[in-house]
């Protein structure tokens, strides 16, 4: 740890996973634990939120939601990430109330992966407005079968030519 992050060693006990890379901290943390790490980090110094995001990793049946702070005071980023199982309305605790500007992020993570952000009041449609399928972000989302069903469109297949 750098002079002045000993809030982050706390955070090494209490975590998953861990590891830094020169300014850089990454963090894994229990589901149970997402809230009140955020508020611990913003009560240290870090007021500051890059994003909020999210992955999903089909193979494993986990989404991965995480988010992204510095504190400008020691130049000093963390990522702290989390894992849910992949199932349908899959509910996290909204971290908006302690950064603004996360209702944003996890309305667009909502939409897109139908990830649930207890707590966060914007969780309403931004980009798809009359959307009637399951969310596009999903990686067993279909595209082609749903512009069918819906749309009546039939998307040629593409194939890749064989490398000479």
């Amino acid at each position: 740890m750098s002079e002045g992050i000993d809030s982050l060693k706390q955070l090494e006990e209490v975590s998953l996973e861990h590891k830094a890379d020169k300014n850089i901290y990454f963090f894994k943390i229990d589901k149970k634990k997402y809230l009140n790490t955020a508020r611990y980090l913003r009560e240290h110094e870090f007021r500051r939120l890059l994003t909020v995001g999210a992955v999903d990793w089909i193979k494993d049946n986990l989404f991965e939601v995480y988010f992204i702070l510095h504190n400008m005071n020691k130049n000093v980023y963390v990522k702290i990430s989390t894992c849910l199982p992949r199932i349908n309305k899959v509910k996290i605790e909204s971290i908006s109330k302690i950064w603004f500007n996360a209702a944003l992020h996890e309305r667009e993570i909502w939409e897109m992966f139908g990830i649930i952000f207890d707590g966060n009041k914007m969780l309403k449609p931004l980009f798809l407005e009359n959307w009637i399928g399951p969310p596009p972000f999903r990686k067993d989302f279909d595209w082609r079968k749903y512009v069918k069903e819906n749309f009546n469109i039939t998307m040629p297949e593409f194939r890749r030519d064989k490398a000479k």
